[in-house]
């Protein structure tokens, strides 16, 4: 039976093909304080201080589980409020390849490796999955190895062609910012079998006539879809591909202001669940490598152009989710006019300018990690300042209409002849 990836259990502890971590032996120092949150891209001061406990037995099974000889730090996360902080470290066994479930408190060392170890004093009851889904797990300043023994350096801003600002961020070669005749290019050299393109027209309340104006020259493309999806009779898992592509309400100048597109596999064409989740990673960055992808990964781009993942600000249902692969009854409202200004504002400030997220299908979610297949996964882009952007573009364009519309009754009132009262 097949499996959601956001259902799917995580946890296996087994690396992704390629990575193996080895562990330097000897006596380390004090290791030195790992890179600033700010620095690493966490959340930081938007961050939550406080995490749900985990079962006491889960404390327990790892404290009895623990080798000290075999454990490396991969990343910390920091909770409470000073001077009442505490800092818990995230484990990993180098000779299991598993991630310890639970953060724990302790001294890190640094290892002649360039790893590092930890002194561990007690295992906490708080999880590294739900520190990272909250966006606050750190891990900058650790290092891992590769099979040749170079350390390297995890960094939540991994290279990524994305990460140079929120307009070029890419999904299957529509990005955001784009034109519409651009938008139209790419969707058309995709040799989809179905397209379809909604409109929108910009207008007002004239609580004069009690009835919605619409303005002049207000009608713009609100959605531009296109579609391959599998024909009647064939089974769900069939080959398939959709894209919807969601524009600011700025006629005559719309740019690309969401994105999802969905790709479907059948059994035999399906693709391996490794290939893809690395994929992801080194395309939009922000984890270490595909063993550290969480269930559902969103990555949330900054002003400053830095990525943070995890979903603290709760948007990603905004375009988040598997979509489908049938558009021809998809109506969505258009988000620039749907959402206030404000609530737009609150999105950039405490989500990112761009949120990406993932979700996938997993036909055999039981298999081994390296024999699991995906027949269905969406990847979404979003980006809440073009949204603004559109928003208060149309605001201005309404604006004006709306003053002309008022200019015109008060000249035709004075043209009309004064009743003998």
């Amino acid at each position: 039976m097949g499996t959601p990836r956001r259902l799917r259990c995580s946890g296996s502890g087994t690396f992704a093909v390629g990575l193996v971590l080895l562990f330097g032996a000897g006596n380390g120092v004090l290791a030195d304080a790992p890179a600033t949150a700010a620095s690493a891209g966490s959340v930081s001061g938007d961050a939550p201080k406080s995490l749900p406990q985990e079962n006491f037995l889960s404390s327990v099974t790892e404290s009895l589980r623990l080798d000290p000889g075999h454990e490396v730090v991969r990343a910390h996360f920091d909770l409470g409020s000073a001077p009442n902080s505490h800092r818990y470290y995230c484990l990993i066994d180098t000779k299991t390849g598993r991630r310890e479930p639970n953060g724990v408190l302790g001294h890190p060392l640094r290892l002649p490796d360039g790893t590092t170890g930890i002194k561990v004093d007690s295992v906490s009851l708080y999880g590294c999955d739900d520190a990272a889904k909250q966006g606050m797990l750190i891990t900058a300043g650790y290092l891992l190895q590769t099979p040749a023994g170079a350390a390297v350096a995890q960094s939540p801003q991994a290279p990524s062609p994305a990460a140079m600002s929120p307009d070029k961020i890419d999904v299957a070669g529509v990005q955001l910012g784009m034109s519409l005749d651009e938008a139209r290019a790419v969707l058309k050299s995709k040799k989809l079998r179905e397209t379809h393109e909604a409109t929108e027209t910009l207008g007002y309340w004239d609580a004069a006539k009690g009835a919605m104006q619409s303005i002049a020259d207000g009608r713009f493309v609100n959605i531009l879809a296109a579609w391959t999806a599998p024909a009647a009779g064939e089974p769900l898992e069939a080959d398939g591909e959709s894209y919807e592509v969601m524009f600011t309400p700025v006629p005559g100048k719309q740019r690309v202001m969401a994105i999802i597109h969905s790709v479907g596999y059948s059994r035999a064409d399906a693709v391996s669940e490794t290939a893809l989740e690395v994929g992801l990673v080194r395309k939009y960055g922000g984890f270490a490598g595909s063993n550290d992808l969480p269930d559902s990964p969103t990555w949330r781009w900054q002003s400053g152009g830095g990525v943070r993942t995890g979903d603290p600000c709760n948007r990603r249902g905004l375009f988040g989710g598997l979509g489908g692969l049938n558009l021809a009854n998809s109506v969505r409202e258009n988000i620039a006019l749907k959402k206030p200004p404000d609530e737009l504002r609150f999105e950039i400030g405490r989500c990112g300018v761009a949120i990406v997220t993932e979700d996938q299908y997993t036909a055999n979610g039981g298999a081994l990690p390296a024999d699991r297949l995906v027949t269905r996964f969406t990847v979404t882009a979003y980006s809440p300042s073009l949204a603004l952007e559109g928003a208060e573009s149309a605001a201005q364009l309404i604006q004006a209409a709306k003053g002309v519309g008022n200019k015109a009754d008060a000249s035709r009132a004075k043209a009309r002849k004064v009743p003998n009262l």
